[in-house]
């Protein structure tokens, strides 16, 4: 199989297991790519590229190790896709070239742990037009990029002394995306109670109000894995998990949430 820089994970994984391995030894920068279930949940939206990036290493150096194990590196001339990339990160690098980009700095939150992701919507609605938006962090916040993507930002993200810089920049008029999505439920407590009151299925219960992100969703998306048709999840959660909500709807998992109070949100999840 003929590959190149922007070949996805997943497409990788599919056609030769032994890729794993090679996303595994690519460096210290690289823990979150080791983990299996996170590993899973990126494949299908990162590159060999965005793996080099995250791991902090040359893409020739990842290319020359899946060659070794089979793949054929194509040397054709520029793809669409990187013309694509190119012009994009061309209008964001402008944008900061000529002072028009605001800063969030979430490391405070995450620090508290708090999850920054309506203070970076917020902001992002607040853009003026023609600026972009630079948050700074210390992860890449991949699950973050495809939301925001998915409405109608570029972004480009940069890497300068293990301070992450994340950059997005309007550029289509979409609808925002919301909770209340044919598969994804916001309802009373009420109405939450009887739903799980009447459910047909098995309930199993997981509360993930203490652990430290990533590891609420990382073990929502782990019991889900194990979960058998004729079963639901029972999550109580402190937020409402906005990152995973496209996962589940990925996955093809109907939600019902409801919000109890700033620190007390269940979900109820099934098929």
């Amino acid at each position: 199989m003929k590959i190149n820089k922007l070949t996805k994970i997943s497409t990788l994984i599919k056609v030769n297991k032994d890729t794993n391995e090679v996303i595994a030894s690519i460096g210290s920068h690289s823990n979150k790519l080791k983990n299996p279930l996170l590993r899973k949940i990126l494949a299908p939206r990162v590159t060999v590229e965005d793996v080099a990036r995250i791991g902090k290493c040359d893409v020739t150096v990842i290319l020359k190790k899946l060659a070794d194990i089979g793949f054929e590196i194509e040397t054709s001339p520029m793809f669409e896709e990187e013309k694509n990339e190119i012009s994009q990160n061309s209008a964001i690098l402008e944008a900061i070239k000529s002072s028009k980009f605001t800063t969030l700095d979430v490391r405070p939150a995450l620090a508290k742990g708090e999850d920054p992701f309506k203070n970076i919507m917020e902001a992002l609605k607040t853009l003026q037009e023609g600026y972009a938006l630079e948050v700074i962090n210390t992860f890449e916040p991949t699950p973050l990029i495809k939301i925001v993507n998915s409405q109608g930002y570029m972004s480009m993200v940069e890497t300068k002394n293990d301070i992450v810089f994340t950059y997005f920049l309007k550029v289509a008029k979409t609808e925002e995306m919301q909770p209340s999505d044919t598969a994804i439920f916001k309802i009373s407590y009420d109405e939450f109670e009887e739903k799980k009151a009447h459910c047909k299925k098995e309930i199993n219960e997981i509360d993930v109000r203490n652990l430290e992100m990533p590891l609420p969703m990382l073990t929502i998306l782990q019991k889900l894995e194990e979960l058998k048709e004729n079963e639901a999840l029972y999550v109580h959660h402190k937020k409402t998990p906005q990152y995973l909500l496209p996962e589940l709807k990925e996955r093809k998992f109907k939600t019902w949430i409801t919000e109890i109070d700033n620190e007390n949100v269940k979900l109820l999840i099934h098929k």
